[in-house]
């Protein structure tokens, strides 16, 4: 195999970024671990259950803001960050996490009545035993943002948005910020804004943004383009010619994520198939996705071509994957790194 990003290009991208100023909106979340030694546990004699005794706590940027955090630890210039949050216990370690990783919250507004967005990890521990994930804890909201939750932050994009190169549109959570009504904001934008790239990453709803740069995974493009079958019947010769297809009727690339096997990239009417980089185990794989989301859309608004910014966003991926324990990030040394060794495959 021919690698399709030559290191001196590699450290070219890396040094342009930093000239750029990225926007990030989206479902913005925080992560918790929460750490029980299970040998302090004791039964409860009141519910004769063994609660978790927790020891140690850490929490790190999730969702959309772990897209911000991902950016600015590639070296990006600015990072904006816009969504709608609770004004909460979990809300201010977030502003705090956000404030650390040096990402703007100018656009980050509070709803009275709103939770924000939190993933609870307990994991239970014990001497000579390995950690176990317990049940995760998540706190949703369970009603749709305001109205005029909606129109503060489509105001918010459209008042900042003259000083932004490109936008993440990070769309992961079934009563996120992303509703219809913004969604329909944000297509409003990108038409009026076409010069900047608007990348999507959208759970349930990638098909409402066909005209806009798409990251879906294998399974969330099976939907998209195949939403009447079962989406194991889809084989991936099927998912090229319909992501060629989608790309030849908008325009725009697709790249469509396939975990440690790579990605397809479709861009000018062609479907490349690049290979995942190998990571040993252990692996965590949370994050992942936004390691690679914030990496290709940093790379593509700098102007590079969609296959050699996928190659930098495969890399990111691959480092924040050896991180245990936590949403992660790759910093623009640890990407040469892993590019020198896995360079060294195909010498």
């Amino acid at each position: 195999m021919i690698i399709p990003l030559t290191r001196d290009r590699l450290e070219d991208i890396l040094s342009s970024v930093k000239n750029l100023t990225i926007g990030v909106v989206g479902d913005f979340t925080l992560d918790g671990y929460w750490y029980a030694d299970m040998e302090q546990s004791q039964l409860s004699r009141e519910t004769a259950t063994y609660p978790r005794p927790i020891i140690r706590e850490t929490y790190s940027l999730g969702g959309a803001a772990n897209a911000a955090w991902n950016l600015s630890a590639l070296g990006v210039g600015a990072v904006w960050g816009f969504s709608v949050i609770g004004d909460d216990w979990r809300g201010n370690i977030l502003r705090s996490l956000l404030d650390g990783a040096n990402i703007q919250t100018g656009g980050l507004l509070n709803q009275a009545d709103r939770q924000t967005p939190f993933y609870g990890k307990v994991m239970l521990t014990a001497v000579g035993r390995r950690t176990q994930e317990d049940a995760r804890l998540d706190f949703i909201n369970t009603q749709p943002l305001s109205p005029e939750s909606e129109d503060a932050l489509l105001n918010s994009l459209e008042s900042f948005l003259a000083k932004i190169d490109g936008l993440v549109i990070a769309d992961y959570q079934p009563r996120g910020v992303i509703t219809a009504r913004v969604t329909q904001g944000l297509l409003k934008l990108a038409s009026d804004n076409s010069e900047k790239p608007f990348v999507v990453d959208s759970r349930e709803r990638a098909g409402e943004f066909r005209q806009l740069i798409l990251k879906p995974n294998d399974t969330e493009a099976a939907r998209i383009f195949f939403p009447e079958r079962d989406i194991a019947t889809v084989k991936l010769p099927e998912l090229r010619q319909a992501a060629i297809m989608h790309n030849q009727q908008t325009g725009q690339p697709i790249i469509i994520t396939r975990g440690e096997q790579g990605c397809l990239v479709v861009a000018d009417g062609e479907c490349v198939t690049l290979p995942g980089v190998p990571v040993p185990p252990p692996v965590d794989v949370v994050g992942a996705g936004d390691a690679f989301l914030a990496s290709f859309t940093a790379a593509v608004t700098c102007g590079v071509n969609p296959v050699e910014a996928a190659c930098l966003a495969n890399l990111s991926a691959a480092v924040t994957v050896a991180k245990i324990g936590v949403t992660g990030t790759a910093a623009p040394a640890e990407i040469l790194s892993l590019y020198d060794m896995w360079a060294s495959n195909f010498i």
